[in-house]
């Protein structure tokens, strides 16, 4: 199902429908006054404040991987994970972060187990905590919670990962335990339960470790906050002023529909989504699509181009032709065993 909509053929159309009705719902044909004055300084602003996302998808994952015991260089790391985020938006399977895996084997010995724990943390609890301090802030803006109650929710969010495997709850082993041998077949489904176990392992002793869970949870909100202080500097250009939480809120929610709409970059739908929520903030709704717009234009795009560079200098460094094959590799090397895995 998720190939299906990955293809081309399914989510051009798509998102070209859902960005026609960002366009209708927010009337960006009398979006002329508004675009003429626009102040490029504070989008200029905005392209500056997002180079930093690229560095702290990179310290977040240095921080991790030597956490396992495996200890990979910044410079190696910023490439391979501005690679990873950008590819994972364009193909199923997320094959950016098969390529990643099969990196870390090669270059830096890191066992396909230990890479797969890593790049599981950075992308599901990461989005769980894009998601749930969405919905907190968008409530502490809505219902006027005071400052209080509102670092105590952040810090009950914070906490939540290393909570839950705490108290013993272990998400990969339970789908482990499934009975799916005659599904995927015996000797398969044991080589992939016990590779299961391992990784699950390795997340666990991630997660309860209280150094790596404030640096899992800094960076992670610094990216959020980068992109905060850009969609606020995009209103700005536009002359809106935006309440610090209604923008976390938005994009956070708005991300976060992109992410389950399942559609490269969230491309319509995540837009879609920032629309509305900017227009219960009480932002205009020709304004809200220019704000949108504008905010694909200071992350999305050059995000993009960062990655396809960052792919074109580590595919020059192995051939193109490895690069396939290491995610093929690495692919099949998450369940080939404990040599593979660590």
């Amino acid at each position: 199902m998720v190939r299906q909509l990955r293809r081309p053929i399914v989510w051009v159309p798509v998102s070209i429908g859902l960005l026609a009705l960002v366009v209708w719902r927010s009337r960006l044909w009398e979006a002329g006054a508004t675009l003429g004055a626009i102040d490029a300084r504070p989008l200029l602003a905005a392209l500056l404040v997002g180079q930093a996302t690229p560095i702290l998808w990179a310290l977040r994952s240095r921080d991790l991987l030597a956490g396992a015991g495996r200890h990979v260089p910044f410079v190696a790391l910023l490439p391979m994970t501005s690679f990873a985020n950008t590819i994972n938006n364009l193909t199923p399977g997320s094959a950016g972060e098969l390529a990643r895996l099969y990196l870390l084997r090669t270059q830096h010995a890191v066992e396909y187990g230990i890479g797969a724990a890593v790049i599981l943390i950075e992308r599901f609890v990461a989005l769980g905590y894009l998601s749930m301090s969405g919905v907190l802030f968008w409530a502490s803006w809505a219902w006027s919670l005071p400052p209080i109650a509102t670092v105590a929710l952040a810090l009950l969010v914070g906490l939540a990962p290393a909570a839950i495997y705490g108290l013993g709850i272990r998400p990969l082993a339970i789908v482990a335990r499934l009975p799916l041998r005659r599904v995927v077949g015996g000797d398969r489904w044991t080589s992939w339960a016990a590779a299961l176990d391992r990784v699950d392992a390795t997340i666990a002793r991630l997660l309860v470790d209280p150094r790596r869970l404030v640096v899992l949870a800094a960076t992670t909100a610094g990216v959020f906050a980068v992109g905060t202080a850009q969609l606020t500097l995009v209103a700005a250009a536009t002359g809106a002023s935006l309440d610090p939480r209604v923008a976390w809120g938005a994009l956070g929610l708005s991300i976060t529909a992109g992410v389950l709409s399942l559609l490269p970059f969230g491309l319509g739908a995540a837009d879609l989504a920032l629309v509305a929520l900017l227009g219960v903030a009480g932002v205009g709704p020709v304004q809200a699509g220019v704000i949108a717009f504008g905010y694909r234009l200071v992350s999305t795009l050059p995000y993009a181009l960062e990655g396809v560079a960052a792919y074109a200098w580590l595919s020059a460094r192995l051939g193109d032709g490895e690069m396939r094959r290491g995610a093929a590799d690495a692919a099949a090397g998450i369940g080939a065993g404990p040599d593979a895995t660590g």
